[in-house]
Order: structure tokens, then C-alpha cells, then sequence
């Protein structure tokens, strides 16, 4: 009987820890990469890469207003141009990160955007991460 009041306790205190614990939208934030349009799959997350039409400013309206509406999705911080999102998991409210980040391609009225989802806790996602992404960039008519 103590076995599973300890189990069901450390279970409990799991699922507080991931609900409260605070992260700092710092470190978020991507650095500059030369990766080709594209998807990139990772154990934790998912990376698009696209060249899209208009200004840094415009197309990060653009995602934030596509982000915004993904249900338990907030933005936690615009740093160096990025838009920083949290978007919580239903049931046990497991956060994942998503970072926009775009840069003007020179000589040309076209930026690079760069998307990149991904856990905090654990080691995969199970592709929820690359799922809500598409969800965003057909959204966009940017799906590959």
C-alpha cells in the first residue's frame, strides 16, 4: 500500500514540476544556420527551413498570428527578432518550444524562415512536434 502512495506521489510531483517549472525564453533562442529550404527531423523536434515572399517583420506577423490560434500556445518572448511560443500538451500539459526566426535573403524581397519545435522534457516527441508545424505551414501555404 506505501508502494503506491509513493508511486502515485512521485507521479504527482512529475506532473507539478512540468506544469510549474519556469524556463527562460533565452534559451530558445536559435542561432543563424545555413540549412537549405527544407525539413529537418529530430528525435526532440522538427526544423522547416522556407524561403517566403515580404519583410522579416510581415512574416513573423504572419506566424505569429498562425501560432497564436494553436490551442495552449502563448509567446513567452521576442528576442533578436524571434518569436518564442509554448504550446502545452492537453492531458499532462508537457511544454514544447517553437522558435520563428527570419532573416531577408540579400538582393531579393524574399526572407528565410526558420521554424524549430521542440521538447524540454524527455528524448522524443513521437512527432507531435513536426505534426503541429505542418498544421501551421499548410496553414500558410508553406508545406513542402
Amino acid at each position: 500500500m506505501w508502494i503506491l502512495i509513493g508511486v502515485l506521489a512521485l507521479i504527482g510531483a512529475v506532473q507539478v514540476y512540468v506544469r510549474f517549472a519556469p524556463t527562460q525564453a533565452d534559451r530558445w533562442v536559435i542561432a543563424p544556420n545555413e540549412k537549405t529550404v527544407g525539413d529537418y527531423r529530430y528525435d526532440n523536434g522538427f526544423m522547416a527551413v522556407r524561403d517566403v515572399d515580404g519583410s522579416r517583420d510581415s512574416v513573423l506577423k504572419l506566424f505569429d498570428q498562425e501560432m497564436l490560434k494553436v490551442p495552449r500556445t502563448r509567446r513567452i518572448a521576442t528576442i533578436s527578432g524571434q518569436n518564442i511560443y509554448e504550446s502545452r500538451s492537453k492531458l499532462w500539459g508537457f511544454p514544447d518550444y517553437t522558435t520563428v526566426s527570419v532573416a531577408p535573403l540579400p538582393g531579393m524581397e524574399q526572407s528565410r524562415a526558420v521554424i524549430f519545435s521542440r521538447l524540454r522534457f524527455g528524448k522524443s516527441d513521437m512527432g507531435v512536434n513536426r505534426k503541429r508545424m505542418n498544421h501551421i505551414l499548410r496553414r500558410l501555404g508553406l508545406e513542402l
